[in-house]
C-alpha cells in the first residue's frame, strides 16, 4: 500500500489537473490554454497503449513570444530523470545516443525529449523523423566494420521553432502549437516582471506538486464511449486517420494522468471518464483553428489570413509577393508553402497566362474550403445526448416496423376469416 505521503493529496483531487496549470502560472504568464496542451502531451509519456506519434509537439511562433521559455517551465515540473532537454542536437545524434549495446536497460519509453528551437535541417532528417515516430535502428560502419545499433522505445517529443518548416511527413507526426503573440499578452508579462522585481520574488513551484507526479505509473488505458466520438469527427480529409486516434490518446493521456481517481477494469486498464474527454477537447480547440484539423505553421496561418480579408484573391507567386504584400517570407518560402496549402486542399491552382503569354500558376482559395468555419467538438454533455437521441430515434425506427408487421398480419388474418381469395383483393 503506498504510503500517505504530505503530497499524496494531490494526486487525489478531482482538479488535479488544473491544480497543476495553476502552479505553472507562478512562472508563466497566461498562456493558460498552451499549458494545457504542453502538460497534457508530457503525460502522454504515462500511456503504454498509445499511437507512437500522438503526444509530439512542435511549438512555433514567432522568435521574442517566449515559446521555449514557456517549455522550460511546464517541463520544469517533471521529475528530472523522466525529462531530457538540449538546447542542440545533431541529426544523426538518435543513432548513437543510448545504444542498447552500451546500455541495455535503456529505453525511451516514458520520457520526454526536448529540444529547443530546433534547425530546419535537423527538424526534416530521415533520423529524426524515424525517431518521432518509433525506435531506431540502424547499420553504421565503425572502423570499417558494420555494426547495428538500436534504440529502444519512443519518448515524446517536444521542440520550438520559430524558423523552420516542417515538411508534410513531419507535419503528421506533430501537433502544431502557437502561444498567444497579442498586444495584452505582451502587456500582462512586462506587468507581472515589474511586479515580481518591485518585491524582489523569484517564484518557485512547490516541491510537493513535482515529487507527486514521481508517483505516476505507466499504464494501459481504455476510453469506453470511443465510438461515440466518431461521427463528430469530420470525415472529408484523410488526415483523420491521424488526428482520431490522436484525440483518443489525449483522452488517454488525461486519464493516465488521473489514474489515482479512475476506475479499472478486470483487465488492468484505467478507465476514461468525462472530464479526460473534456480535457482533451479543450487541447484540441487550442490546437487546431480549422474545422479539418489541419495543422497549420504559422506561416501558413498568416498567408491564409490574407485569403481570409479577400476570397477572391488569387496570383502567381510573383503576383501575391509583390502585388499583394505577401512578403513578410521570402518569394521562395511564399511558393513552398502556397504548395503545401493545395496539397492540404485550401489552396487551389489553375494554370494562366501572363503578359508574356507564358504559363504561370495561379493560386486561389478552394471554393469548397469554408476558411472562417472553426473546429466545433460537442461537449461531453451533448456529445451524450446526440447518442441517446440516435438511440431513441433507432428504437422508434424498431417499433415503427414492428407495429406494421403485427397490421399486416392482422389484415392476413381479417382476409382469410371472410374467405376472401387474396388473389380477388390484389386485383382489386
Amino acid at each position: 500500500m503506498t504510503e500517505e505521503k504530505p503530497y499524496f493529496w494531490i494526486l487525489k483531487d478531482p482538479n488535479v489537473f488544473d491544480l497543476y496549470i495553476q502552479e505553472l502560472q507562478k512562472k508563466i504568464v497566461g498562456e493558460q490554454e498552451s499549458c494545457e496542451v504542453i502538460l497534457l502531451c508530457c503525460q502522454g509519456r504515462l500511456v503504454e497503449n498509445c499511437q507512437v506519434a500522438s503526444y509530439n509537439l512542435l511549438v512555433n511562433s514567432d522568435a521574442g513570444t517566449g515559446k521555449d521559455y514557456v517549455v522550460d517551465k511546464v517541463t520544469s515540473i517533471l521529475p528530472k530523470e523522466y525529462c531530457i532537454k538540449k538546447t542542440r542536437i545533431s541529426p544523426t545524434a538518435f543513432t548513437y545516443w543510448h545504444s542498447s549495446t552500451f546500455e541495455p536497460e535503456w529505453t525511451w519509453d516514458g520520457k520526454v525529449f526536448y529540444c529547443e528551437d530546433i534547425s530546419e535541417g535537423v527538424l526534416n532528417s530521415d533520423v529524426f523523423k524515424v525517431m518521432c515516430s518509433s525506435g531506431s535502428s540502424a547499420t553504421v560502419t565503425i572502423k570499417q566494420r558494420a555494426v547495428d545499433i538500436e534504440i529502444k522505445g519512443k519518448p515524446v517529443v517536444i521542440t520550438t521553432t520559430s524558423s523552420a518548416s516542417p515538411n508534410p511527413e513531419m507535419i503528421r507526426r506533430f501537433v502544431l502549437l502557437q502561444l498567444d503573440e497579442s498586444v495584452d499578452q505582451t502587456k500582462a508579462i512586462m506587468k507581472r516582471h515589474a511586479e515580481f522585481k518591485k518585491e524582489g520574488i523569484v517564484p518557485e513551484y512547490n516541491p510537493n506538486f513535482l515529487e507527486a507526479l514521481k508517483l505516476l505509473k505507466r499504464t494501459k488505458v481504455k476510453v469506453p464511449f470511443a465510438e461515440l466520438i466518431c461521427q463528430h469527427f469530420p470525415e472529408e480529409n484523410i488526415i483523420m486517420r491521424t488526428n482520431f486516434p490522436r484525440f483518443l490518446d489525449f483522452i488517454s493521456a488525461s486519464t493516465a494522468f488521473h489514474q489515482f481517481q479512475r476506475q479499472k477494469d478486470e483487465q488492468d486498464f484505467v478507465l476514461a471518464e468525462a472530464q479526460d474527454y473534456e480535457i482533451a477537447r479543450r487541447c484540441f480547440l487550442k490546437l487546431f483553428s480549422n474545422k479539418y484539423m489541419i495543422p497549420l505553421t504559422r506561416n501558413q496561418r498568416q498567408i491564409l489570413s490574407y485569403f481570409e480579408i479577400d476570397p477572391n484573391l488569387k496570383g502567381s507567386v510573383s503576383e501575391l509577393y509583390n502585388k499583394s504584400k505577401i512578403n513578410f517570407i521570402s518569394d521562395r518560402a511564399l511558393e513552398t508553402n502556397l504548395k503545401l496549402l493545395v496539397k492540404y486542399g485550401i489552396l487551389t491552382t489553375t494554370i494562366e497566362k501572363d503578359i508574356l503569354n507564358r504559363d504561370v500558376v495561379v493560386y486561389s482559395l478552394n471554393r469548397s474550403y469554408k476558411i472562417n468555419e472553426k473546429l466545433d467538438l460537442p461537449t461531453f454533455d451533448k456529445l451524450q445526448f446526440s447518442a441517446s437521441e440516435t438511440s431513441v430515434s433507432s428504437e422508434t425506427r424498431g417499433q415503427e416496423r414492428d407495429t406494421e408487421v403485427i397490421e399486416d398480419k392482422e389484415v392476413e388474418k381479417g382476409i382469410e376469416e371472410m374467405d376472401i381469395p387474396i388473389e380477388k383483393i390484389s386485383n382489386t
